[in-house]
């Protein structure tokens, strides 16, 4: 569903005179011209493509990247406001389905899935609340396991034939702040022996106009 904007700008009079003014014989003489300018916004809604669309995540160990896997979309729509050649995000959401975790090791989704880490049957979906996009980051919140963590994500746009592209760079979030009771359990552990919390996400956010 698209609509479009006209917003009309009017600029403020110029005054071409050398030294301040021209002055006649008969007084000062001053030329202005009035410009208006049609700017025209397009703004368009769009369906999150679950079958598209991808949530990357990445674990990480002392020597760098220790595991990495997939998520994916259960529902979600995005609003995005273009002016000229400039997209703008002005609205979006994105429900998670926490019970399609992916990842090579099955007894570490096992694990994932688990009471002690993000208790699936309790807890099916994770969902993200959009807040305003500035300077190419968006800015809003996860809900995961019923409490929020802030996301500040990087991001590119682009819209084509109707088909909305959504390229999210990778944002870190700290899961220990979650009072997980795996990350709980590990709190008298040796340094050496605790897992890291820190967990990294990029995505793939695919669209198709809504209808």
């Amino acid at each position: 569903m698209k609509r479009i904007i006209i917003l009309g700008i009017c600029a403020m009079p110029f005054f071409f005179a050398s030294c301040g003014g021209a002055e006649s014989e008969e007084g000062t003489t001053t030329d202005s011209t009035v410009v208006e300018e049609q700017i025209e916004t397009v703004v368009t809604s769009y369906t999150i493509d679950t079958a598209a669309t991808v949530v990357n995540w990445t674990t990480y160990g002392a020597e760098g990247i220790d595991h990495q896997g997939t998520i994916g979309a259960l529902s979600g729509t995005a609003e995005i406001s273009t002016t000229g050649e400039e997209s703008q995000i002005t609205g979006a959401s994105l429900v998670i389905d926490m019970t399609s975790i992916n990842e090579e090791s099955e007894k570490l989704v096992g694990h994932l899935m688990a009471p002690d880490f993000f208790d699936v049957n309790t807890y099916a979906t994770s969902e993200f609340s959009f807040d305003r996009h500035e300077a190419g980051v968006v800015y809003g919140s996860v809900s995961i396991i019923g409490k929020s963590l802030p996301v500040e994500a990087p991001v590119t746009v682009s819209e084509e034939n109707g088909s909305l592209n959504v390229q999210v760079g990778e944002f870190k979030l700290d899961f220990s702040s979650l009072e997980m009771p795996f990350y709980v359990a590990e709190a008298d552990k040796p340094e050496e022996e605790k897992h890291n919390p820190v967990i990294g996400f990029t995505a793939t956010v695919v669209g198709t106009v809504a209808q």
